[in-house]
């Protein structure tokens, strides 16, 4: 029934483990990277929160949650190796 999805996480495993084979350094950078823009994004989550928080508006958790997903989004979108995403892979 998932057997295209479930070979396809397959190929994405080897590719990742491929990737840490062939460069550590490499992948250990990228995983810096991602640290630092959740480090932005938490940043972000806080400075945008806040003023909801301090007014006791009732949407201070949406509007917190929707800055987070920014932050996995630049993860995404700038190719980095995030922790949560290869234990999922492996």
């Amino acid at each position: 029934m998932y057997t295209g999805d479930v070979e396809r996480m397959v190929q994405l495993a080897e590719k990742k483990a491929e990737y840490l084979r062939s460069n550590p350094i490499g992948y250990l950078i990228l995983s810096v990277l991602a640290g630092i823009y959740l480090g932005f994004g938490i940043c972000l989550i806080f400075s945008v929160g806040a003023p909801f928080w301090a007014d006791g508006s009732a949407g201070f958790k949406l509007v917190m949650g929707v800055s987070f997903g920014i932050a996995l989004t630049l993860v995404i979108f700038a190719g980095s190796e995030l922790f949560t995403g290869n234990n999922m892979v492996c």
